[in-house]
């Protein structure tokens, strides 16, 4: 069992992958060409790398959020931990790719199918990360405890999990949409809102699942 130095060591790595994948995020906008005879014109021309920026600044926002808040009861890491925590820096630090291709061509399938799955994989990484270090390692093995304070709130593990989720579930529907219609596709991803407001009010069911 690693310590809380490990803890520090995984929070100082994390926030500075976080930091230059939100930077990256910015270079097909610093890169682009704008002519001093039709600057209006191309920065309209810019707009769907605008909206595809703001995007994904908001979800690895997002996630930095939720991975600080996890990181405030996680006092303790293992290898299995340590492990879930690469892979979930992975999809962070691929993010700004599947970004540039949205922005780029976001009236294809392909475009929108890379970057939901690459949503939807962070998700899944975020939320087993989470799981683990709150629940999965204790009922996984039954002589082991959690990876958080003792005296971290079951309903905070319930909810955090919860609003995982609620991404995965939100971003699926758009990988079969996006061979129809791209632009529904990229609506569908609002459902994110409704799908975490629906998870976070579900009774807590699952032995393995919740605290």
């Amino acid at each position: 069992m690693s310590g809380s130095g490990d803890v520090g060591r995984l929070v100082a790595l994390s926030d500075g992958v976080f930091a230059i994948a939100l930077t990256l995020l910015a270079l097909p906008l610093a890169d682009a060409d704008i002519h001093e005879d039709d600057v209006a014109g191309d920065l309209v021309a810019l707009g769907p790398k605008l909206l595809a920026f703001a995007l994904s600044f908001a979800v690895i926002g997002r996630y930095w959020r939720v991975h600080h808040r996890a990181f405030a009861h996680i006092v303790r890491a293992d290898g299995t931990l340590v492990g879930l925590s690469l892979l979930f820096l992975f999809w962070i630090a691929l993010l700004p790719f599947p970004t540039a291709v949205l922005g780029e061509h976001g009236d294809t399938a392909a475009a929108v199918v890379l970057y939901a799955a690459t949503i939807i994989l962070t998700g899944l990484s975020s939320t087993a990360l989470w799981w683990y270090a709150a629940v999965g390692r204790a009922r996984l093995r039954a002589d082991t405890r959690p990876l958080t304070h003792e005296s971290t709130d079951p309903e905070k593990v319930r909810r955090g999990l919860a609003g995982g989720v609620s991404v995965v579930v939100g971003f699926v529907p758009s990988l079969p949409l996006a061979f129809v219609d791209p632009t529904v596709a990229e609506l569908s991803w609002l459902l994110v809102f409704p799908c975490g407001y629906l998870l976070d009010r579900m009774p807590r069911r699952g032995r393995y699942f919740w605290p």
